[in-house]
């Protein structure tokens, strides 16, 4: 019977991708599941329109249709004199113009690579003991995949470097496999800005035994956090100038954060803030990261209190608490408050785990209460987006309608 409806949901893959896509979500420790869901985010990516100006991807299309084709060597060589911030775009422009000058291909690998560490990262959420189907674990899955979810592949590079770093930061603090700190070093050559977290994440891991006790939250985590979280609502983004740091380092990563604390890319970020699109997305930010300050507040409480210790439990919820203050401070430096979308991702993994162990009314009530704080995030990421950043056949067409729509595509000024 198992065999029978995997081999019906591939398929179905054929005659309609997203549907298929859809049911991977039912059956996620499944390898079918895995290769059904990397190459419908595959075909995602290829189904972007690039009609939106605004868009990083109209941006990142318009780069590689003006990108001059050179051989890998010539990028690596070209990124470490620090002429790149990145080496993963560049490289990918090198790969694809070699054999086309269509942007859907290179969207296409964007949203396979990125649909590897997805499904990952979907796999670590879910794997909970004792988990049950119901409107705060819907909740819960929703506002997860909402912060960084397929549509992100528009914004390649810094959204896969977070989906890597997620999985990485999970089964290094949880589940201490090693081999993943060669996926939190490689976040670095998707975005040049994580090296700037990677210290403080290499430290957690380890000194993870000495800082995070299983038996309660240490007090200066709990300040620092409290702190942090104060610190970062009334400080403005981009206060820390980054030319003192860029003269400490060797001249091609100098070149690197020379790039990020330029003039030009900080009017660029203060004309995002000054749109009613980012104002309203900022003002949902601020509240919904108050909300979670206040709700851990009370699961701070629920641990202290509790007969039903959980060491392991209580060790991650101090490891989120440690997390979510290097991301605060990180958020007073230019494009660093996008990290709070990671460490809000684990915190998340955390409450998943806390709700299965101490499920009650109250909580039930704390998560329903995270809907209207996320509801933007959700709306925009989950629906909005798909719609105007993609082909709509990318929803009710098959696979072969698909393939075919972006044959010969040129990109369009």
């Amino acid at each position: 019977m198992n065999k029978t409806k995997i081999d019906l949901r591939i398929l179905l893959f054929f005659i309609w991708p997203f549907g298929a896509f859809l049911t991977t979500f039912f059956s996620i420790s499944s390898r079918r599941s895995n290769l059904i869901y990397v190459l419908f985010t595959t075909l995602f990516g290829y189904a972007f329109s690039f009609i939106d100006t605004s868009a990083d991807s109209y941006r990142v299309a318009l780069v590689f249709n003006e990108f001059d084709y050179r051989g890998i060597p010539s990028i690596f060589n070209e990124y470490l004199s620090g002429y790149h911030t990145d080496l993963y775009r560049y490289f990918l422009y090198s790969l694809v113009k070699g054999v086309t000058n269509n942007p859907k291909i290179l969207f296409a690998f964007f949203g396979f690579v990125f649909g590897i560490f997805s499904f990952k990262s979907l796999r670590l959420f879910f794997n909970v003991k004792g988990l049950e189907k119901g409107i705060s674990i819907f909740i819960l899955c929703i506002i997860f995949i909402a912060l960084n979810s397929v549509v992100n592949i528009n914004g390649a590079r810094f959204n896969t470097a977070a989906i890597i770093c997620f999985c990485s930061v999970i089964n290094l603090i949880v589940y201490n496999k090693k081999i993943w700190i060669l996926g939190l070093l490689s976040t670095f050559l998707f975005h040049f800005s994580f090296l700037f977290i990677i210290p403080f994440l290499l430290l957690m891991y380890v000194f993870r035994e000495r800082l995070f006790t299983k038996s309660r939250t240490s007090t200066w985590i709990f300040i620092l956090f409290v702190l942090t979280f104060l610190f970062s609502l009334i400080s403005e983004s981009n206060l820390i100038n980054l030319n003192v740091v860029s003269r400490l380092l060797p001249i091609s990563m100098a070149n690197k954060v020379d790039i990020y604390n330029s003039s030009d890319i900080t009017a660029l970020y203060a004309d995002r803030g000054k749109t009613f699109f980012h104002r309203v997305s900022n003002t949902f930010s601020y509240i919904s990261q108050c909300y979670i300050f206040f709700f851990i507040l009370r699961i701070k409480s629920i641990l202290k209190n509790t007969t039903l210790k959980n060491p392991e439990l209580q060790r991650l919820f101090n490891f989120v608490l440690l997390f979510l203050s290097v991301t605060f401070i990180l958020s007073i430096f230019p494009s660093g408050g996008r990290f709070l979308a990671i460490s809000t991702q684990v915190f998340f993994f955390f409450l998943i785990r806390f709700y299965v162990t101490y499920k009650s009314n109250v909580l039930q009530k704390y998560i329903l209460g995270l809907l209207p704080f996320y509801a933007f995030l959700i709306a925009f990421n989950l629906f909005y987006l798909c719609i105007v950043l993609t082909s709509s056949t990318i929803w009710y067409g098959n696979l072969f309608w698909i393939i075919y729509e972006g044959i010969g595509y040129t990109f369009v000024y």
